[in-house]
């Protein structure tokens, strides 16, 4: 009999929306998620703190992931194919890019959002099964229309974080692009969960909680979502 165990992995998944993300989805019978962080310590805390909680047929596996080193990508890689592997498992059916960071010296954050991601992109794609997604976590402030069309808000503070999500949305776009050209089935997409009150921001006052905000990167890493969007919290389309 085949193994219908669905397959994911999310990035930067020990606290906030991540975290909940991996919560939600091993919450759902036969699933296998894999936890990436900076801190394997940090990853295996975060899974003690719900295990109870997790499906009986489902299962949460720490993995050590860096982006700004891509020695451990990689590394990450190798592990998660043996344990698909070991499993009975053909592939991924979901990598959620959720990592990144706002603060920081202006290459670290680009270092970060831009070059990590496409590191783990490129370690994992190989693993996606056909049919199944590459999830973007993004953020309105990359969107170049809405930028252009709505009245200056100031994002001094946000400027490079900016910039790496606009990037972030041109990817999303290219790799789209590609997989549509490839026949692959695979589809990506770019989402922004809205204000969400997170280390990222210091868990700023009017924040959504993560395990809310986090549900649109549930549902679009387990479901169907059109290839080559970019949708808001509630699921609506937003410009590029």
């Amino acid at each position: 009999m085949a193994n219908t165990t669905q397959s994911y992995v999310v990035t930067g998944a020990n606290q906030g929306l991540g975290y909940h993300t991996v919560h939600q989805i091993a919450q759902k019978p036969h699933t296998l998620v894999f936890l990436g962080a900076r801190r394997i310590s940090a990853a295996q805390e975060a899974i003690a703190s719900f295990a109870s909680d997790i499906h009986p047929t489902s299962a949460v596996i720490p993995v050590y992931m860096d982006l700004t080193n891509d020695k451990t990508v990689t590394d990450a890689g190798v592990f998660v194919a043996a344990a698909l592997k070991e499993r009975g498992l053909s592939g991924l059916d979901a990598l959620v890019n959720n990592a990144g960071i706002a603060s920081g010296t202006d290459l670290l954050i680009l270092t970060t959002n831009i070059a990590g991601t496409i590191a783990v992109k490129n370690t994992f794609r190989p693993m996606l099964k056909r049919g199944s997604r590459i999830v973007n976590v993004s953020s309105m402030l990359g969107s170049q229309a809405l930028n252009e069309a709505r009245p200056r808000i100031p994002v001094s503070i946000y400027k490079t974080y900016a910039a790496s999500k606009a990037a972030l949305n041109n990817l999303t776009l290219q790799w789209a692009f590609e997989e549509e050209e490839s026949q692959s089935g695979i589809r990506v997409m770019a989402l922004c969960p809205g204000l969400t009150a997170t280390a990222a921001n210091a868990y700023i006052e009017h924040g959504s909680p993560p395990s809310e905000s986090c549900k649109i990167i549930v549902d679009s890493a387990v479901g169907t979502p059109e290839n080559g969007v970019f949708l808001d919290v509630n699921g609506a389309v937003i410009p590029w």
